[in-house]
């Protein structure tokens, strides 16, 4: 990681409200980040890092609402908003927006998620006051026509039939959320269901819209070539006048707790058809929400099993004399109210699925004494240091890495936090939650391939 070079003091203007340090502030910072942060009088959470090393600046607006807040009628709302909110406002046309951002020499996108929806901008430092302007307006002025509206949902519906129906790796990743998930408010594709994308309304969508889109449910993280002064009177002059919204809280204290614990009490095994001429399998447990203990050292145990060529799974499974898969990785997937621990490859041509489900099963138990080593664990903490660093080499890298965390933790310096965890994290720990993971009888184990090789395939052990 490059270092930041600019240092600069936390300035107050009337306006905005600076609350008081996270115990996480207090922590020693390896990564000396001079942050700034404050909240507007009507919710509006700004995070800000100064870094003049090149004359732009990367902005993101995290949204808190995502998959997880919709339900049955208006799955994938978030992500059609997404959508949405590229075709213009009252003052500001779709074209207008292309232009104004391509035509500074800037570039936007957005994403969309279980748990939230991101749009980001880079652009010159010459286009500050601009992009605030337009974010600001965005939130609030959003016009959704009939004619785009209806142009928009058969967009939205051929990305689903591309990212899941045509595709064997979404196939798989679908179908683990709708069986580790069932009847969770994370039992559903982000994108969402198809009869609810068919059939959802416009004015379904505007009054979605309406309820989440407001200051108070919103961070914004700017990172780049900028002076704090001048940013806090900008924030000011677009975003302070714009209403608050009751509902995202309320919406959300209706919402028990309990509506997002796995309800699957023995194991799941499907087996699907799709365009794939060897099997692919995805093998999930329940995990631990993100920022639970478990879940750090979780994280370090998908690492050691399947996570770059030395890993485990991928020695013994893929790079030994007789492999069995020619992929393999495992992965922890933190959600805000849950989680998925996943071990995901592809077999090799004539392997019977049945059989290597029961050789993965075994290795994963036997494999918290035989790959959870304090070699292996020094190794991986190693990775993930290195990794951070990587990531925080650009003004974008930094601006998501510091508004992920506000957004889960309400905490930009949580990071601080969680190194010192990591750097914690002992064998006694990792070996835990490996024999606690691998013990529970409870799963899910999907496969997809081509229809046709499973009766080939099946034929041939015949004979």
């Amino acid at each position: 990681m490059r270092c930041i070079s600019s240092l600069f003091a936390l300035l107050l203007v009337s306006a905005c409200a600076v609350g008081p340090k996270s115990p996480s502030q207090s922590l020693p910072d390896p990564l000396k980040l001079d942050v700034a942060s404050f909240t507007l009088d009507n919710g509006l959470k700004v995070v800000l890092l100064e870094d003049d090393r090149l004359p732009v600046f990367s902005l993101y607006m995290f949204y808190k609402v995502g998959g997880k807040d919709e339900r049955k009628g208006i799955t994938g709302a978030s992500h059609f908003l997404e959508h949405l909110m590229f075709k213009g406002t009252k003052n500001m046309s779709a074209s207008k927006f292309d232009y104004l951002v391509e035509g500074n020499g800037g570039s936007s996108n957005a994403y969309t998620s279980n748990d939230m929806t991101v749009y980001h901008e880079n652009m010159p430092t010459t286009a500050l006051d601009l992009m605030l302007g337009v974010e600001a307006d965005r939130m609030v002025n959003l016009v959704i026509k009939k004619n785009e509206f209806e142009q928009e949902r058969q967009v939205v519906l051929e990305e689903r039939k591309m990212r899941y129906e045509n595709s064997p790796r979404g196939q798989l990743y679908l179908r683990m959320m709708e069986e580790l998930f069932r009847g969770t408010p994370y039992g559903t594709s982000v994108i969402g269901d198809i009869e609810d994308l068919k059939s959802v309304s416009r004015d379904q969508i505007y009054k979605y819209y309406r309820q989440w889109y407001a200051p108070n449910n919103v961070t914004l993280v700017l990172v780049g070539d900028v002076k704090t002064s001048n940013v806090k009177d900008l924030v000011k002059k677009h975003f302070a006048a714009l209403p608050a919204s009751p509902v995202p809280a309320d919406s959300r204290a209706a919402v028990p707790a309990s509506a997002f614990d796995i309800q699957i009490k023995e194991p799941v095994e499907t087996n699907l058809y799709g365009n794939s001429t060897v099997p692919m399998f995805m093998l999930s447990y329940p995990a631990a929400s993100v920022g639970k203990a478990q879940a750090y050292a979780q994280d370090i145990l998908s690492s050691i099993l399947g996570d770059g060529k030395s890993s485990h799974l991928i020695q013994k499974f893929a790079l030994s004399k007789r492999p069995l898969v020619s992929s393999i990785y495992a992965g922890n997937y933190t959600l805000e109210k849950a989680g998925a621990f996943m071990v995901s490859g592809e077999m090799m041509r004539g392997q019977d699925p049945k059989v290597f489900k029961t050789k993965l099963l075994k290795e994963l138990k036997a494999s918290c004494t035989t790959a959870v080593t304090a070699r292996n664990l020094k190794k991986v903490k190693n990775q993930y240091e290195a990794g951070l660093f990587d990531r925080l080499d650009t003004s974008a890298g930094l601006a998501q890495f510091l508004g992920e965390r506000e957004a889960f933790y309400q905490d930009w310096a949580y990071y601080r936090r969680e190194l010192q965890i990591y750097q914690q994290l002992g064998l006694k720990e990792v070996k835990a939650a490996c024999q606690k993971m691998f013990a529970n009888p409870v799963h899910v184990w999907v496969t997809v391939w081509d229809k046709n090789e499973q009766l080939v395939n099946s034929q041939v052990k015949a004979e």
